[in-house]
């Protein structure tokens, strides 16, 4: 019969390659294409959707097609990506840029296990081609997914589909030296305004910082291994937390106490965009501040704000300014315990917990 195809399932498209590589070319100008070419290249390839990743399966550097999203959602919130069969593929990805289920799946496995019959069966899913490609170092998958009725990818569709992986290599290290550039250019924006700045990757890694915040490094706030970490255990936990591939705290800025300078004040600032620092790594802008160099709010002001009084407000700017408690509580000739009860009634109007709390929200009024 005319105009219908007897070919059970969707194939390859006969222009698969050259588009792709067409599309590559626009995502390496804008990062923010990547989800839109992986899209294409799951309609292009037959597939019901598509996945980018990296090999060691982090969620937060994943992409994938709007109608992979709930398998993907469940993929990482029931933590089968820490359990997932098809990791068996990673060396024939990596020797032959390719792998699918056939290569490393027994019939049997397919019926028993539950990668197969709890995540992907109950939506539909089921056959699975990886085109490897490496970029710095690290092997990432563009994970092609066919449902059931779709059925696996042939032999003579893996060879085309394998051709992709050099493709993708190449355009995956220009995109790194694109975002790195640009990068490195927004640290050169905060440097004109004499702004500490540091960018993080998603594990929390250490980018890229400016001569600024290289300054407000020391024996209290310093760079480990690669890792911005602080001597205050509080403020350690919460850098820490920073990279934690998933279940990220929604924490907007961290105060960390230094011993023999004020504190300094982050502002954590995620880069917006699916695809930014896919390659380059840039993840979250880290913008540091020391409230002393910035005007401290006036009394009326912390009055106004929190319904302080008048002694409790001299206090909070002591505080903000840097002074511990018992050099405020000589300054304004009190006692110890009445400084500690005024300190007391500020944490109870404010809303704070401990005084870093307190430094940071006197130092947003003073913005």
């Amino acid at each position: 019969m005319a105009g219908v195809s007897h070919d059970p399932w969707i194939r390859l498209q006969d222009d698969l390659e050259a588009r792709f590589r067409e599309d590559l070319e626009e995502a390496v100008i804008d990062a923010a294409r990547w989800p839109d070419l992986i899209d294409r290249a799951s309609r292009a390839s037959g597939s019901e959707g598509a996945l980018l990743l990296r090999s060691d399966r982090t969620a937060l550097d994943a992409l994938c097609t709007p109608s992979l999203a709930d398998a993907s959602r469940r993929y990482f919130d029931e933590g089968w990506h820490r359990e997932d069969h098809r990791l068996r593929g990673i060396p024939l990805m990596r020797q032959r840029g390719i792998a699918v289920d056939q290569d490393f799946t027994s019939p049997e496995e397919f019926a028993r296990l539950p990668f197969y019959q709890d995540l992907l069966a109950s939506r539909g899913l089921r056959w699975f081609a990886g085109i490897g490609f490496e970029v710095k170092g690290q092997l990432w998958c563009l994970s092609l997914q066919r449902t059931i009725a779709q059925g696996p990818y042939e032999p003579h569709e893996q060879t085309r589909l394998a051709a992709l992986s050099p493709l993708l290599r190449r355009a995956g290290l220009l995109t790194a030296m694109v975002e790195k550039a640009r990068l490195a250019g927004m640290n050169q924006a905060f440097d004109v305004i004499e702004r500490a700045a540091l960018i993080l990757d998603s594990t929390g890694r250490a980018v890229c910082w400016n001569a600024a915040f290289g300054a407000l490094l020391g024996r209290d706030l310093k760079l480990a291994g690669g890792r911005l970490t602080a001597a205050e255990p509080e403020a350690a936990r919460q850098l820490e937390a920073l990279g934690r591939p998933a279940g990220r705290p929604p924490i907007s800025a961290v105060v960390v106490a230094r011993e023999d300078a004020s504190p300094v004040v982050i502002h954590v600032v995620p880069l917006v965009g699916p695809s930014r620092g896919l390659f380059a790594g840039g993840c979250t802008l880290l913008l540091g501040s020391v409230p002393e160099a910035a005007p401290v709010p006036t009394s009326a002001i912390l009055q106004a704000a929190y319904r302080l009084t008048p002694a409790e407000a001299r206090l909070a700017q002591a505080v903000s300014g840097g002074a511990s408690l018992a050099e405020a509580a000589a300054r304004f000739a009190i006692t110890a315990a009445t400084a500690r009860s005024q300190l007391k009634a500020i944490f109870a109007k404010t809303g704070a917990t401990r005084q870093s709390d307190l430094v940071r929200l006197i130092a947003g009024l003073a913005r």
